[in-house]
């Protein structure tokens, strides 16, 4: 199964053109479009998912395969929207071409899912659950009218915005408890990371295997401000620098957050009152990713 998101990235990448270069890697395929009805619907005998498209395009189908009790069939991934973070973390990148070339002597990479559980309500993620300013970017950038042509000016369109965001942001008190062990305080940023990458790419933690069952806890709190703001800054003119963030392993998270935002992957929630209580539970090993074996690729 193929499934295209026509409208992702630059969209540069046509139809004909992917169904052309699985072709020509003796590929059978069938195609589905995320503009058209029919593609939730997981193919039980499919071997192998194709996902072209951005992150959101990867969690939809992702949350479809759970759904559907269809976890057992490998996913593929051609980059095609404008952070790919998903795709980063596992490290898939490159040309499209090199990249289906690579698949054959490929290597099956077991891919862990995140639950996000507030009164009684759970929902899956792959990315990262946030609290602080991701909710405020995601909500600024929603507002956007003028959207940018190419995925380098969306990038940095929401790097600009968040660096806006964390000069005035007030911090929030966050109850935080991982693993059993109390990290309460006040908090810029607190994000609950399984990709190394969220948002406009911002690597909050390089550190993260999407498969060794853990989260990576990282944060920034209220004194640490400027460290966040100058590191932006660096990213903005496209210079290398340090990133501010800590983190740590984690398993299991029980927090109390005194604001009312929260993001999950791309998603923003907002809860009527704060606090926003939850629990985040790690679901080890629940999906594959075919990895491209090609050093270049990789």
């Amino acid at each position: 199964m193929l499934i295209h998101n026509p409208g992702a990235g630059d969209q540069e990448h046509t139809k004909q053109k992917l169904l052309d270069l699985l072709k020509s890697q003796d590929y059978e395929c069938r195609y589905f479009s995320t503009k058209k009805e029919g593609w939730e619907t997981i193919d039980p005998d499919a071997d192998l998912i194709v996902i072209a498209g951005g992150d959101g395009t990867v969690g939809k189908v992702v949350r479809n395969l759970v759904k559907q009790d269809q976890t057992h069939i490998p996913l593929a991934l051609l980059p095609a929207g404008t952070a790919n973070n998903i795709a980063g973390t596992l490290g898939i990148s490159g040309e499209l071409e090199e990249i289906v070339e690579a698949w054959k002597p490929g290597l099956i990479k077991k891919f862990d899912l995140g639950l996000f559980k507030q009164e009684g309500d759970e929902q899956i993620f792959l990315e990262g659950v946030g609290f602080g300013l991701f909710p405020k970017l995601i909500k600024e950038m929603n507002k956007v009218d003028d959207v940018p042509e190419t995925a380098e000016e969306s990038l940095e369109l929401a790097l600009t915005t968040l660096l806006d965001i964390a000069q005035t942001a007030k911090s929030r008190y966050c109850k935080l408890e991982l693993d059993g062990n109390d990290h309460s305080g006040d908090y810029l940023l607190l994000e609950i990371m399984n990709a190394h990458s969220i948002g406009p790419n911002l690597k909050l933690a390089p550190q993260a295997d999407p498969g060794d069952g853990r989260f990576d806890a990282v944060w920034i709190r209220e004194d640490e401000r400027s460290k966040l703001i100058e590191y932006l800054r660096h990213r903005l003119n496209k210079e290398e620098a340090t990133p501010p963030f800590h983190s740590l392993a984690c398993k299991r998270v029980h927090l109390e957050w005194t604001g009312a935002q929260v993001h999950i992957d791309d998603a923003l929630e907002k809860k009527e009152k704060p606090p926003l209580t939850a629990v985040i539970e790690l679901l080890p090993e629940m999906v594959s990713f075919l990895i491209p074996a090609k050093p270049s690729v990789i």
